[in-house]
């Protein structure tokens, strides 16, 4: 059996907790509670006391992408769970309190890109007869 597609959403437990001037919705730029929001289906949710997750490129900042990971300011204090009666779709929210820690940024692992792996089986290259 596979496990549910869930949407995840960590929000702040006031709209005037830490950083809330900077917490905007797109385009409209709204002032918002929400702090991140992730698809998982994985079945690994969220547990109290965990942080979420922060992400950043540290060797290129300009250029986007993501090479380094940490654990961010922010800490899990309750979930609500929410399901579909009629999809195997779930939402789950994550109220979270501003508990800053010392950033340690951890380089991110890569694989290989995707078309070096698959010229190293031979995927896409000319059959010689």
């Amino acid at each position: 059996m596979t496990n549910p597609e869930t949407w995840i959403v960590y929000k702040s437990e006031t709209m005037s907790d830490h950083g809330w001037e900077e917490r905007q919705l797109l385009p409209s730029g709204s002032i918002t509670d929400i702090l991140s929001e992730e698809w998982d289906s994985s079945g690994q949710l969220p547990k109290v006391g965990d942080r979420i997750r922060e992400y950043a490129n540290l060797d290129d900042p300009e250029e986007g992408g993501v090479t380094h990971g940490r654990d961010g300011d922010w800490v899990v204090n309750s979930i609500h769970q929410f399901a579909s009666g009629d999809t195997d779709q779930r939402i789950i929210v994550c109220y979270c309190s501003y508990q800053p820690i010392t950033p340690d940024w951890r380089r991110l692992k890569r694989g290989k890109p995707v078309v070096e792996m698959l010229e190293a089986i031979g995927v896409g290259q000319e059959v010689k007869v």
